[in-house]
């Protein structure tokens, strides 16, 4: 009937007054997983729960403080789900079930509205005690709980401390995640935006950039479109500095949570693109062309047979099995596989080219390195691209 932990199950009956008559967990989530709970008379809610390996309650963002957001967000003109209540021991979060699901919003309507929900946000006065400075605090992320340096994440922020544009002219709540992705709608109208965990007081031009990351993920309407529905002026530069910004984050919060929620297949996909698309930002920031590397012919190895047989499995008889979430996990299983299966064919020519830009390349001087994180990201994508759909090559937008 339900997965949920017994003690969570009796908070949510007490603070609801009913009997769960189910509760099931939904696909997405990394540290912190997702659970739509029907009640007895029939009604929905929808629960967030910190599955206890959350780095980011380590440095404040945990679900008690996303509270305050929909606390705050309750009588304010932005639509986003009402706020149940958080259990005592911070761990989950319940709130009203919110209509509508986070597609597309390709449809011009539909991201028009969604750019005046970003107006109506943008403003409100923020809130005194969400105030964060929200890049140290993702550097001490980094520092304190990725299991390993990472090169490519150094160089970056390295570039964002000497380039920083400095305070806004005025601060807003930004979202922090904000775009195609993290928006319910049914079709018609936006229903609501969600997924505040990360909000906090800064640049309104952060959640700008952030709507351009999450277009590459989900389809949008042309950058320029929606930005000429903004109420008020688009700096580009800023922006430009916060697409960088925002890629760092993405990429430490991958190096702190390893694969998405235990999801190996999803965490190595967004990795991969993420990646590529941080070391293209690092070239343009430095001036650098970087060259396109050569991609090999993949050509049939001894396992290949075996590789398309277990695809084939995956994808005739056992995710047709399944649904919800487990048929979300056979899916990123077969991304594994046909990740694994170009390694196979072409894995080792690629890591030669590896080992010749590293002795090509001057690591110690940035714009070098930055050059052979745009080819080493490549070579990652061409091992990933297959399992990676339209995801493999995307662009991020510029404006």
């Amino acid at each position: 009937m339900s997965g949920l932990e017994p003690e969570l199950l009796k908070w949510v009956e007490e603070r609801c007054g009913q009997t769960v008559a189910d509760a099931a967990r939904i696909p997405g989530g990394a540290s912190r997983q997702a659970w739509v709970v029907t009640l007895d008379d029939g009604s929905q809610l929808f629960l967030r729960m910190d599955a206890g390996t959350s780095a980011l309650s380590a440095v404040g963002y945990n679900l008690a403080r996303e509270a305050v957001v929909y606390r705050w967000l309750a009588d304010k003109p932005v639509r986003a789900a009402g706020f149940r209540g958080v259990s005592p021991d911070g761990r989950a979060l319940l709130l009203d079930f919110v209509e509508g699901a986070p597609g597309p919003l390709d449809d011009s309507a539909l991201a028009r509205e969604f750019m005046e929900q970003v107006n109506a946000l943008h403003i409100l006065e923020p809130p005194a005690d969400l105030a964060l400075d929200d890049l140290d605090v993702w550097s001490r992320l980094y520092r304190e709980h990725c299991p390993d340096s990472d090169p490519l994440i150094d160089l970056c922020l390295r570039q964002l401390a000497e380039t920083s544009p400095g305070p806004p002219e005025r601060a807003v709540l930004v979202h922090g995640d904000l775009g195609p992705g993290n928006v319910l709608h049914d079709g018609q109208q936006v229903t609501g935006l969600c997924d505040w965990e990360l909000a906090h007081v800064g640049d309104p031009m952060e959640d700008l950039a952030w709507i351009t990351v999450r277009s590459m993920l989900t389809p949008f309407v042309d950058i320029d479109t929606a930005f000429g529905w903004y109420d008020g002026p688009v700096d580009a530069e800023r922006v430009r500095y916060w697409q960088l910004a925002c890629q760092v984050r993405n990429l430490i919060g991958l190096g702190v949570t390893g694969a998405a929620g235990g999801d190996l297949g999803m965490g190595m996909l967004f990795s991969t693109l993420h990646r590529r698309v941080t070391a293209e930002l690092l070239c343009e920031l430095l001036g650098v062309e970087a060259e396109p590397i050569k991609v090999p012919e993949p050509a049939d190895t001894e396992a290949s047979a075996a590789y398309e047989a277990v695809l084939d499995d995956l994808r005739t008889v056992i995710a047709p099995a399944l649904e919800g979430y487990p048929a979300a996990r056979a899916k990123s299983v077969a991304r594994l596989v046909r990740y694994l299966d170009m390694v196979d064919r072409i894995g080792s020519t690629l890591a030669d080219q590896d080992r010749a830009d590293r002795d090509r390349f001057d690591m110690s001087v940035d714009a070098e390195a930055a050059h052979y994180w745009a080819r080493a990201t490549q070579r990652k994508e061409a091992l990933m691209g297959p399992a990676m759909g339209r995801l493999a090559g995307t662009r991020l937008p510029r404006i």
